[in-house]
């Protein structure tokens, strides 16, 4: 058996290694299953981005999950695989996003689970924009969900960015061109922005400067593990690495016009767990709303040396907080 296959199919016997592309609301969505246990609980993950998929890197950043939990990954619309299997449709697809765009596919891959995997209700991961259609979710639909965690949860997207350039500029060299570049930003959020090209190009380049200053404590992003990955054709590789804001408009817009304060009652635990140094998402908004969040069970942890991407920066250590807590 080659490497590549031992990897694709590692789970035998008791356990599960399933990807399927599911038409899910007029659209083939990929979906992977994968755990050693099949009787382990099933926890459905929510990437990042938009457009972040997780797939192509589970064995990467979620191979301990896969042990104790079977893990779902889904690439959203017009992300990776997804995008990928609906070539044709690509542009009538970008413009939809709509919250209850999400919502609806994410009924809808429940309901699909449930013809491939025995379980009454689903653990709800969500991160970074994940968290915004993970969270909703959860409090739409609590009778589908046992608990809520969220990883990087996304406040408000505007106000997560004027607050991190703030944080920034007390880190950044005065008169630097860091400097202009934060403040650059600064004018045009001032106003309600849409999402464009002038726009995404100044994120990214705070996302480079956010790394300079802050995130310290980063793991290198495993763009080896990426192109080697063995889930992944080249086409995939290609459309991970070179993400088009484009695609996700409609998306786009959803997440910027987001706002979590605008509803904090769930009916279901909820965990929030963050890095201390995530200038993408920055904790300090979660924590003013925090008190103000209604749940059965609620818990917020913040992981010290952490950035953004926690559960790949402080792999054990999430993973016990999120084990402990569902336990």
């Amino acid at each position: 058996m080659s490497k590549k296959s031992e990897i694709l199919n590692c789970y035998k016997e008791n356990g599960i290694c399933l990807y399927e592309y599911p038409e899910i609301n007029g659209i083939k969505q990929y979906i992977q299953i994968r755990g050693a246990d099949k009787k382990a609980p099933l926890l459905l993950f929510l990437h990042g981005g938009p457009g972040g998929s997780m797939a192509g890197l589970c064995h990467v950043m979620q191979n301990e999950w896969e042990k104790k939990f079977t893990v779902v990954n889904w690439d959203q619309r017009n992300t990776c695989k997804t995008l990928l299997a609906n070539k044709t449709k690509v542009s009538e697809i970008a413009k939809t996003g709509a919250l209850s765009d999400y919502i609806n596919d994410i009924d809808a891959i429940i309901k699909y689970l449930h013809t491939v995997y025995t379980f009454e209700k689903i653990i709800l991961v969500g991160f970074s924009w994940g968290s915004v259609i993970g969270c909703e979710y959860a409090k739409k639909h609590p009778e589908n969900v046992s608990h809520y965690i969220g990883i990087g949860q996304n406040v408000n997207y505007i106000k997560g960015l004027e607050y991190s350039c703030d944080w920034l500029k007390k880190e950044a060299e005065s008169g630097s061109s860091d400097m202009q570049i934060i403040d650059t930003l600064l004018k045009q959020i001032s106003k309600k922005p849409e999402m464009n090209a002038e726009l995404m190009k100044s994120i990214q380049s705070l996302s480079f400067i956010g790394s300079k200053y802050i995130a310290k404590n980063a793991r290198p992003f495993p763009v080896k593990e990426l192109l080697k990955s063995p889930f992944l054709k080249f086409k995939e590789k290609k459309a991970m690495l070179k993400s088009d804001f484009n695609l996700l408009v409609g998306t786009y817009k959803t997440l910027i016009n987001y706002d979590f304060t605008d509803n904090l009652k769930f009916e279901v635990p909820v965990l929030f767990v963050n890095g201390d140094e995530d200038f993408a998402c920055p904790v300090e908004l979660l924590k003013q709303c925090f008190e103000d969040i209604k749940a059965p069970e609620k818990k917020m942890v913040t992981i010290p040396s952490a950035t953004h991407l926690c559960f790949y920066d402080k792999p054990d250590e999430f993973f016990r907080i999120l084990s402990d807590f569902v336990s």
